[in-house]
Formats: C-alpha cells, sequence, structure tokens
C-alpha cells in the first residue's frame, strides 16, 4: 500500500490528503459549530425570556400596589362618623366610581369586631357577613399593614377571586376597621394580561404564591389555583421557591425538559415563572445539523475536481523553469529566468537571477560608503580632523573645526598639529604614538585658537583606514566652561570647609578675588561691606585694586553719584556700567577712574539668606564693554559665595552678642541635647528653679516637674515637640526648695543637616503672681461682685460658646429672662442695703432651681438670666420656671422685715426663635415684658407678635420723635364733676397723638414709649405750657363758667430726676401772671416713696408756690399713707379699677368708702375716676366723695370744644 502511494503523483497525492483533511474538518466545525449555537441560543432564550418574565412581573407589582395605594386613600378618608353610619357609609362607596374599576367584584367595609359594616356593590349576605376567620383580616388586625389574602373562590361570588386588604385608622391613630378590595380572577386587568398571545420565547407563564403554596393565574385557565408540586419534582421550581430570580433548564413535574425563567413580584409576595419545552427551543439546531452533513457531500466532490485542476496549472511553471535551466547547461552568459508561478517557484527562479546581480550590487555599496564618509565628516557640527601620525599633518578637517579654531578650511588642512597644541613637540609626538597604538583614546590638551586664545579640550581619538592610509580619526570638544565651573565648585568647596574650620574672613574673601581676576586676565575684583547702619561701604578684600581708588572707595557713604558700587548699593539692583566716563559722575571720580584705567564697573549686591543687603561685588575691566553671558553667570557665583562669607562674618558677630543675652537674659534659658539631656542653663534659671547649674547639667529637664499635670498633658506636649519641632504654652514645676510655680515656656529644636535633633532650647519666666493678679481681674471682670454670679460680659461670652454648641449638635436651647416685681419699692422703702441683701438671697434661690449645666448671670439691677442648654423637654422648662416663681414668691425674711416680691420671666427657644445672640436677648426681653404687662409673677414665652409689637414700638419711637415739631400732639381737657352739685369746676389735661398714617394712638402706648426713650420731659414740658396758657386764657375769661377752672396737669415720675424741672414749672407760670390756684399737678403714688432730694424738694416747691397737688391712681401701688401727710396732698384721685367694680362687689365699695373717709379726715379732697353709670354716681355721692370724672360726665375733648361744653352745662342748669 505504501509503495502504491509513493508512485503516485504529486498531484494525486496532494488531491486525496486534501480531500481527507477537508472531510475531517467540516466533521469537527459542525460539531463545535451546533453545539456553541446551542449554548448562545441557550443564553439568548434565558436573557429573553427572563426580560419578558421580568416586564410581566413588575406589570403586577405596579397593577398589585395602584390597588392597595388607592384603598389606603380611600380607608384614610372613611371616618368614624361613616363607620357608625351604614348608610352615610354605602354612599360614601357609591361615590368612589373609579375603585371598582380596579377592584372588580367590588369593596367591603369591615369594623374591629370583624363584621362586615357596608359593601358596594352590594352582594346578598358579604355586607353583615362575619369576617373575623379570614386570613386578610386577621392579617391587617394584626400588623396594621395592608394584607393581600389568599387566592380562592369566593363565599358570595362563585368564582376565583383575590382580596387586598388595607387597615382604617381612627383619630388616636389605632385601628378602627379594615377596608377590603375584592378582584376577579378570571376578567380582572391585575392578571389579564395573559390573555395576551404568548412571545415565541415563552409557550406559557405562571404566577406562583409561595405562600399559599398554589398558582394564583396561567396562561393555561386550567391551572389557576391549583396546587404546587411537591418539592423534589422540578429542581427549578424549587430554586424559585427559594426565592432565585433568573432562568434554567430542568424536567417539570410533567417529566419534560423545558427552559424557564422567574421574577419577583415583591408587592404580594408572589413570583412570575415563563415555560418553554427545551424540544421546541432547540428544534432549530436539529435541522442546520442535518443540512450541514449534505451540504459536506456535494461540496467535497466539487472541492476535488477542482483541487486537480488547480495543482496542474500551479505546477506547470516549474516544470517550464527545469527546462530552461537544463537547456543553459555550459552556456557562460547569463540569462535571466522570467519569474512566473506560486511564491516558492518565484522564489527558486529568483535565486538563480540573483547570482548575476552580485558584483553590480557589491560594486553600488562601496560608492554609497564613500558618499555616507562624508556626509558624516564634512557636514557634522562636532569638531572633527583626521591627523597623520607620522608627519602630524592635519590631513583633513570639517568646517566645525574651522569655525572654532579660527582658520580657513583650506589653510587649516595643510597645518600641522604643533600649531595648534600648546605642548612641546616631543610630547605631542609621544602622545599620538599612544593614540596610535591605541594604548590610550582620551586625551586632555590646550589648544591654541587663531585668535591667540587658549581653549581647555577634550581629544577623542581612534586609528581608522582612509583611501589605504592608516590615520588618525580625533573629534575635539570645547572644556572651558567645564573646567571654570570646575575650579570654581572647589573654591566654593574650599571656602566653606575653610568658614567651618574657623578661617579669617578677609583671607577667604582674598581668595575669591584671586579666582576671578585668574579668570579675567584684564579685571580688578573688589570685595565690600555695607555697615551696620547702611550707610556705608568698607572694602573687605580688593588685593589688586589701585591704591588711589582704594582711599576714596574705603568708607564711603552710599549714594548713586559714586561709581556703579555706589548706585548698587543704594538701590540694592545689578549695575553694569560699560562706560564709566559717559556716565554722569562728578568729575573728580571719572577723572580718578580715568588716571587707574578704569574703563568699565559691574556690581552686584550681596545679599544674605533673608535677603538683607550685606555688601557689593565689582569688577573693574581696562576696556569698554558689557559683560558676557559667562562673566554675568561668574559674577552671580562669586556673588553668592562672597554673600554666604560676609553672613558668616555677621553669623559670628551675632553669635557673641548672643551669648551676652544669654548670660544677662531675665529670662530663664535651657539647652538640651538630642537625648534630652541638660548640657547648659543661664543664671536666671539658678534664679527662678534655685538649682545651680552642675545640679542640673546632664539631667532631664522633667526633675523640675511638680506632679501636678495629667499624664496626657505631656504626651500632647511631645507630640507637637515632635511633629512641629516647637510648644509654648503653661506649666506647672517645683522649685528646688518644693515650691510650685506657674510659667510661660517656650520651646523650639534644632535640627543638623541630615534633619535629626541636634538641640533643644527652652525658654520660660516665673509667671505666679501675673496669674494671680489677672485671676483678680478676670474675676472682677466677669463676675458679680454683690452675687457672685457671671456678670453680662461673661453671660454674653457663654451664651454665644452654647449656642455654638447647640448649632453643631442640633440641639435645642433655652434663654430666661428674670425680673423681680416690685424690687424698686422694696429698694426704695427699705434702702439699698437691704435691696442688696434681697438680691443675694434670690440668687441662691434662683440657682437650686437650675441644672447643673445651666448658666445662671445677674446682668445689673434686679434682672438676672439662666441659659438652659440641650433642653428638649418643654415640661422641665416650664417646672423650671415655674420653681423659679414660686421660689421667689416665697417671704424674703432679711434682717427685722419680711420682704414680698415675685418674677417675671420671659423665655426664647434657640433656633426655632431666633439664631443668633442679638436677636436671643431681645426676644427673651420682650417676652418679659409681657410677663409683667399680664399682671407679674408669671412666665411667657416669646412669640412672633411680641416682634410684630417691638416693629411697631421702634416704629412708633421714631414717629415719636417729630410729633412734636410736626403739630401732630394735641391736650385734650376731660371735666371733673362736682358729685354734690353736678358743676364742672375741674378738668384734667390730657395728651393726643393724631398719627399722619395709624389715626388716634392711645396715651397706654405712646406715655410709656416717650419714658423709655426719653422724650417724656419735651412733652411733658409742653403738655404743662399748652394747659398753663389754656387756664390762663379761661381765667382771664369774664364767663362764670370758665374763670373759676382748675385743670390737672400729670407729671411723670422720671420728669422729677431729669434735672431742675419744678423751677420751669414755678418760674413759667410766674412769667405768665397764672394764679397757683388754677393749676393741680397729678403724681403717682409711687413718687411719694422716692427719697431722692430733687423729689422731696420738687414737692416742697410746689407747696411753697401754692400749686396743688393729687395723687393719682391712689391704692394701686405701696401704701404712701405715711407720706401724704409730709408733702400736703391735696387730692386724692381713686383708681377706676375699684370703681368699676364697687357696684357689684362689697370688696371694693368697702375701700372706696375708707379712701373717702382716710382722705377727708386728712383734710384732702377725693376725685373718683372711671365714672360711667349713674348708679356708680350715685353710690359715690353717698360715700362722701367729692369729685367724678369719667365718660358718664363728657369724653376728653380739645380746648374750643370744652367750652361749648361748659356752657351748654350752665344752660341746661
Amino acid at each position: 500500500m505504501r509503495e502504491v502511494f509513493n508512485n503516485l503523483s504529486l498531484k494525486l497525492k496532494v488531491t486525496f490528503f486534501t480531500l481527507g483533511l477537508f472531510l475531517f474538518s467540516i466533521g469537527v466545525i459542525t460539531y463545535q459549530f451546533t453545539g456553541h449555537l446551542r449554548q448562545y441560543l441557550e443564553v439568548s432564550l434565558f436573557n429573553q425570556q427572563f426580560a419578558e418574565v421580568s416586564f410581566v412581573a413588575e406589570s403586577i407589582d405596579s397593577a398589585v400596589k395602584l390597588r392597595i395605594d388607592s384603598l389606603s386613600m380611600i380607608a384614610n378618608s372613611i371616618t368614624p362618623k361613616m363607620m357608625a353610619n351604614r348608610t352615610l357609609l354605602s354612599d360614601f362607596l357609591a361615590e368612589r366610581k373609579a375603585i371598582y374599576k380596579l377592584c372588580t367584584l367590588g369593596v367591603i367595609v369591615i369594623g374591629t369586631d370583624g363584621q362586615g359594616i357596608a359593601d358596594f356593590p352590594e352582594v346578598e349576605g358579604r355586607g353583615n357577613a362575619s369576617f373575623t376567620q379570614t386570613d386578610f383580616y386577621r392579617q391587617v388586625m394584626t400588623t396594621a399593614q395592608p394584607a393581600i389574602a389568599r387566592p380562592s373562590v369566593g363565599r358570595f361570588v362563585k368564582e376565583p377571586r383575590l382580596v387586598i386588604a388595607v387597615p382604617i385608622f381612627g383619630k388616636d391613630k389605632q385601628i378602627a376597621g379594615v377596608f377590603a378590595g375584592v378582584i376577579s380572577m378570571n376578567n380582572d386587568s391585575l392578571l389579564s394580561d395573559f390573555n395576551i398571545s404568548v412571545h415565541p420565547n415563552t409557550s406559557g407563564y405562571l404566577v406562583v404564591s409561595p405562600r399559599d403554596k398554589l398558582f394564583v393565574a396561567a396562561t393555561d385557565k386550567s391551572r389557576i389555583l391549583e396546587a404546587l408540586p411537591v418539592p423534589g419534582i422540578d429542581k427549578m421550581h424549587d430554586r424559585y421557591m427559594s426565592g432565585f430570580e433568573g432562568s434554567g433548564i430542568a424536567l417539570n413535574s410533567f417529566g419534560e425538559e423545558e427552559l424557564s425563567s422567574a421574577k419577583q413580584i415583591p408587592s404580594a409576595g408572589w413570583f412570575v415563572v415563563g415555560v418553554m419545552p427545551t424540544a421546541k427551543a432547540f428544534q432549530r439546531i436539529s435541522h442546520i445539523r442535518n443540512e450541514a452533513i449534505q451540504v459536506a457531500g456535494l461540496v467535497s466532490l466539487l472541492v476535488t475536481a477542482l483541487l486537480w485542476l488547480f495543482l496542474r496549472h500551479e505546477l506547470s511553471p516549474l516544470q517550464r523553469s527545469a527546462k530552461r535551466i537544463r537547456e543553459l547547461d555550459g552556456n557562460k552568459t547569463l540569462v535571466t529566468i522570467p519569474l512566473e508561478g506560486s511564491a516558492e517557484i518565484r522564489q527558486i527562479q529568483a535565486s538563480f537571477n540573483q547570482l548575476q546581480t552580485h558584483i553590480a550590487h557589491d560594486a553600488a555599496l562601496l560608492r554609497e560608503n564613500e558618499a555616507l564618509y562624508h556626509a558624516m565628516f564634512e557636514n557634522n557640527t562636532a569638531v572633527k580632523w583626521l591627523v597623520d601620525p607620522a608627519s602630524g599633518v592635519i590631513v583633513d578637517a570639517n568646517l566645525a573645526a574651522a569655525s572654532f579654531y579660527g582658520w580657513p578650511i583650506e589653510q587649516l588642512r595643510k597645518m600641522n598639529i604643533t600649531d595648534i597644541n600648546t605642548l612641546p613637540a616631543d610630547q605631542i609626538r609621544a602622545e599620538m604614538a599612544r593614540a596610535e597604538s591605541e594604548e590610550r583614546k582620551f586625551f586632555r590638551f590646550k589648544h591654541r585658537l587663531a585668535s591667540g586664545e587658549t581653549r581647555d579640550v577634550e581629544v577623542h581619538s581612534a586609528q581608522v583606514n582612509f583611501r589605504g592610509n592608516a590615520l588618525l580619526y580625533s573629534i575635539i570638544t570645547d572644556v572651558t566652561e567645564r573646567e571654570s565651573v570646575l575650579r570654581r565648585e572647589t573654591l566654593r568647596s574650599e571656602v566653606l570647609e575653610s568658614l567651618a574650620h574657623g578661617e579669617t574672613i578677609s583671607d577667604i574673601l582674598n581668595r575669591i578675588v584671586h579666582l576671578v581676576e585668574s579668570e579675567q586676565s584684564d579685571a580688578v575684583c573688589a570685595i565690600m561691606q555695607v555697615d551696620k547702619e547702611g550707610k556705608r561701604l568698607f572694602i573687605c578684600a580688593a588685593p589688586s585694586l589701585p591704591s588711589a581708588y582704594q582711599a576714596v572707595l574705603d568708607g564711603m557713604d552710599i549714594s548713586s553719584e559714586i561709581g556703579s558700587c555706589g548706585i548698587a548699593a543704594a538701590s540694592g539692583e545689578r549695575t553694569f556700567l560699560d562706560d564709566i566716563q559717559a556716565h554722569p559722575f562728578p568729575p573728580e571720580f571719572r577723572s580718578l577712574a580715568l588716571r587707574n584705567n578704569m574703563a568699565a564697573c559691574w556690581s552686584e549686591p550681596l545679599r544674605s539668606s533673608d535677603g538683607k543687603l550685606l555688601g557689593i561685588f565689582s569688577i573693574y575691566r581696562q576696556e569698554i564693554g558689557k559683560p558676557s553671558a559667562g562673566q554675568i553667570k561668574l559674577i552671580e557665583q562669586m556673588s553668592k559665595l562672597a554673600g554666604i562669607t560676609l553672613e558668616r562674618k555677621l553669623d559670628e558677630e551675632s553669635l557673641r552678642m548672643s551669648a551676652a543675652v544669654f548670660q544677662t537674659s531675665s529670662e530663664a534659658i535651657v539647652i538640651a541635647d538630642e537625648k534630652n539631656r541638660i548640657v547648659a542653663v543661664n543664671p536666671a534659671f539658678t534664679q527662678i528653679t534655685q538649682y545651680l547649674p552642675e545640679e542640673v547639667i546632664g539631667h532631664d529637664p522633667k526633675l523640675l516637674s511638680s506632679g501636678s499635670q495629667r499624664v496626657e498633658f505631656y504626651k500632647e506636649m511631645w507630640l507637637s515637640i515632635n511633629v512641629t519641632g516647637k510648644w509654648c504654652g503653661e506649666i506647672l514645676n517645683r522649685r528646688k526648695n518644693g515650691e510650685t510655680y506657674s510659667e510661660w515656656l517656650n520651646i523650639s529644636t534644632l535640627y543638623d543637616e541630615k534633619n535629626q535633633v541636634q538641640q533643644r532650647i527652652a525658654i520660660f519666666s516665673d509667671i505666679t503672681e501675673k496669674k494671680r493678679t489677672e485671676a483678680i481681674i478676670w474675676e472682677q471682670a466677669n463676675y458679680d461682685t454683690l452675687t457672685g454670679l457671671p456678670n453680662r460680659r461673661l453671660f454674653h461670652d457663654r451664651l454665644e460658646q452654647e449656642l455654638k454648641k447647640a448649632e453643631r449638635e442640633n440641639t435645642p436651647l433655652a434663654l430666661m429672662f428674670i425680673d423681680l416685681d416690685h424690687f424698686k419699692e422694696v429698694n426704695d422703702t427699705l434702702g439699698h442695703e437691704v435691696g442688696d441683701l434681697l438680691l443675694q438671697d434670690a440668687a441662691r434661690r434662683v440657682a437650686k432651681c437650675a441644672r447643673e449645666a445651666d448658666t445662671l448671670a445677674r446682668l445689673g439691677g434686679d434682672e438676672f438670666t439662666v441659659i438652659l442648654p440641650g433642653l428638649t423637654d418643654t415640661e422641665r422648662l416650664e417646672s423650671i420656671a415655674g420653681n423659679i416663681i414660686r421660689t421667689l414668691a416665697t417671704p424674703f425674711q432679711i434682717a427685722a422685715s419680711t420682704v414680698y416680691v415675685s418674677a417675671s420671666i420671659g423665655i426664647t427657644i434657640f433656633p426655632s426663635d431666633a439664631k443668633n445672640l442679638g436677636t436671643l436677648l431681645k426676644n427673651a426681653d420682650q417676652a418679659m415684658y409681657v410677663a409683667k404687662s399680664k399682671g407679674r409673677n408669671q412666665f411667657s414665652y416669646f412669640t412672633t407678635s411680641m416682634q410684630e409689637a417691638a416693629n411697631m414700638r421702634l416704629q412708633l419711637s421714631n414717629d415719636l420723635r417729630g410729633a412734636l415739631d410736626a403739630g401732630q400732639l394735641e391736650v385734650y381737657y376731660q371735666p371733673i364733676v362736682e358729685l354734690a352739685t353736678g358743676h364742672v369746676s375741674k378738668a384734667e389735661a390730657l395728651i393726643r397723638w393724631h398719627h399722619p398714617t395709624l389715626g388716634m394712638v392711645s396715651p397706654a402706648i405712646f406715655i410709656p414709649l416717650a419714658e423709655d426713650i426719653g422724650l417724656i420731659n419735651a412733652i411733658g414740658d409742653w403738655v404743662f405750657q399748652q394747659a398753663a396758657l389754656q387756664a390762663l386764657s379761661w381765667n382771664l375769661n369774664k364767663a362764670p363758667h370758665l374763670h373759676s377752672v382748675q385743670i390737672s396737669v400729670n407729671k411723670s415720675p422720671r420728669q422729677f430726676i431729669a434735672g431742675n424741672v419744678n423751677l420751669d414749672v414755678v418760674e413759667w407760670m410766674r412769667k405768665l401772671a397764672l394764679p397757683p390756684s388754677c393749676i393741680v399737678m397729678e403724681i403717682t403714688e409711687g413718687l411719694l416713696m422716692d427719697d431722692r432730694v430733687e423729689v422731696k424738694d420738687t414737692l416742697l416747691a410746689y407747696r411753697d408756690a401754692g400749686i396743688q397737688v393729687s395723687l393719682d391712681d391712689f391704692g394701686t401701688g405701696y401704701s404712701a399713707m405715711s407720706y401724704l401727710q409730709r408733702f400736703d396732698i391735696d387730692y386724692i384721685k381713686i383708681d377706676q379699677s375699684f370703681v368699676r367694680n364697687m357696684v357689684n362687689s362689697s370688696g371694693d365699695q368697702a375701700i372706696v368708702e375708707a379712701i373717702v373717709v382716710m382722705a377727708h379726715k386728712l383734710g384732702m379732697k377725693v376725685v373718683a375716676e372711671g365714672v360711667e353709670t349713674e348708679q356708680q354716681r350715685s353710690t359715690l355721692a353717698a360715700t362722701g366723695c367729692d369729685y367724678g370724672q369719667g365718660y358718664l360726665f363728657a369724653r376728653p375733648m380739645p380746648a374750643a370744644q370744652f367750652d361749648e361744653f361748659l356752657a351748654k352745662a350752665i344752660a341746661a342748669d
């Protein structure tokens, strides 16, 4: 068999082999393809089916949620009244038409006892049936959450149905019943989507309730409410029951392999399953495999035929080429064989043809190498040449070499190396011999240029064969600048080392000058230093500078008129003068420069590391010109080095000064090494601590520790020192004798060049006495000396801190303003000493009511404040306020007196009332005044209306200031009637304010306002002047009804303490020649008890002038009976509060009668205010009251109307 195969032609071998390989490949590909296709199709079907199932699940989930939300919305609208009235509830349900599109079998309202109350549409027996045994009723009543019942055939509607129930809540948020919607499972939209035609990727859907273990819905309607298969039969179904969401393939309960996907329905606790038999899913793959086998057979026959023809065609060029090669045998003439056929055949043909082109190719390559050499040598920017080592002649050089050396290229190619190299000829020959033998390839020489300048160069040489000659190929590099830099760096290292070893500054500076002058042969260098005052220059190093020049420059004043050094020192800027003679210097300086052959001068300021001007570095040249870039670099480098040197000189001087400071400082100084061992202390240390240097050196500074501070304090201190290198603060230490003292300590650290600790320096002073003094001052500045409580300053600080904390922690804060009611009366009657004791006792009582976290402060007078942080319980806050009110209302036993006061408290809350300190203070103050206005002895919260009232008060205050000048104020007069005769004998002057926008403003509003803003004096004086003028007018009138009218004028207590106002009243009446009997001054009861001299003098002045005095609002304040006779009071006015209630109150009537009797016994007349009824008038007349005033007789009126009123009254008589 093998022999037969070997005898076959190449065409047949290739054909049979290719056919077998093709058939095998087709089989493998078909198998792999169908396998991969099944995998791909399986994944694709999984994704598509899961997406479809997810859509169905989301639709059902949304439908369930819609019904729950709709039922909950209706349930929230069912009131207890409806629950109690079946008819009302039925009507309500009938109106909810939209719900019946969602709940197709109607709704049911069930009471808490499980009995139906109402249903709609009404189904026989359902409306009042018992639902206590239903799962949805029990679940709602237990959880107070919506519930979905087990799907089943209805009790009243005999078809599959689903019940969704939600709780009905009462006003107390307790369950008041259950509201249930009944949904048909046959045609309701919740599950009706299963009637839609099944998608190609899914044969059917199942909605499964794991809880109820049955099918809720299915594409196959017969499976609705069917029980689920037993676990273990369908593996994918078991996974879905455990909560798995996804796809898979398994045998179903009927033994069929099917592809399925499942998705959860969260709102109902169900899941949807889509199923499809795998036989249906993958039937197309079987068809594809059969078709592939049939096609492979047909293609194999076709391929065999085509392959035979193809091989015959492809191998024919090889046969023709072989024939031609055989024909060329013995022929010396080379003939090119045509290239034809496949790539392999053409390669054989081309290899033969290459033999004919080798010689021509090699010749061309040699020509190209020659051209490349010229390009690399002549067109290169590097300096190159070829030298004959035997003669030293330069055989060839490039243009870069001609440019560098300065000779023409033709001349350079004829020169000898000895014309350029500065070495002797024999040394040059020796060096070339080393290069020729390749003993060395790198050399350093000095080469001479055409200009005569010598340059430092590095030469790299190698032997080459050029046109049959052995030559040296050299590349020359100019290293002059590099050598210069090296010399400068060497000098820099030497300078720094010399500074470290303490070499004299002048020697170091002279070394710098010498280097500059060695590099600049025609230059003279000088270094000058600025004096401490910065006004003069002194030469530090200038060995080559002419003596005449030194005599002028050394110690010269810094000025822009003398040389570039003077300009640079004056301006602090670099100054390059290319021509000294061209600059407008003084003639003598230019002459000096000319005589010493100084043509140009370049100066650079020398600065310290912190930028301070130290001196000037200058170079003087004999030729006019500006510095080159290299010379500028030289100036910069040497200037920096000279600056370092001068700064070191200053540092040495500073060090000597520091040593003196160390010894003479009044502060203690301690120096410790890197291991924190003391290495040095100054005398002040011994003076403060009492330790001698030899007792502490070598020890740790902690030997001074008093042991009074926490370990954490030292940990934090050392953390700061180790991290930042410094620490500053107060510390408590102990002297040698055991006495502790406070010190202010400042620690700093010195580091070495490796950033390692080198030394630590501690400087401290004894601040014990200072702290004692500061503590006393602080105590006096922040605490009330009387009560020991925080004062206004400390209160503001603590409130600000508590506000920041409350804002940071998002917690509330309460602020109380406490004002002692009637404290002024106690102070006035019993004296300031008793008042002080009262305040101290009150402070102790309030402190007991506050918590430990609260801050109690006294703002001044009888005002206290309490800051209550973190108080979230309103009841607790009110409890504290109530305790304060009760404890302050308890009588105070002070010395031999029993004192009664109460408290008015204003409360404001952060952040609900205000978010800043100023507004909180204002709110608490307003709330406190509201508590006072409501009758005192109570607390009041701040409200928005208070703020509005405060704003209105501010607006009224502003308007009131201009009301007097604007003529908005007017004096009204109210008649005072003699009760026995009914005649009008007196009138009270009452002020009225006609506001341009608010109309008539009550005096009860603007009079207290005027007192608060300081206008009461001006307004009171104006009212008195108007009343006095009116009294004069009536007195001069001959009409008997006006001639004898007496006017009462109210006088505010504040007018009695504002200056010499009593003299103004008396003097004004004298100027008018007004009889004193025409005016009565009305004062308050509390004024009589004011023991100030000015009050007493004013009342006595009225008595001496014959002006009568009336005591207003008698009986409403502290008893002033003991003062009545002292000041000769003429009238007592009974407050209208007694008059108003006397008819119905026997107590008030008794008080009125007692006042009348007492007044008459003391020789005083009585005026009753607020008489509004005839019964009040007759009762007052019966008690013997002299006068009456009130709306019964007349309201207050302008003067002109008062005239008319009197005229009519007399006419009526």
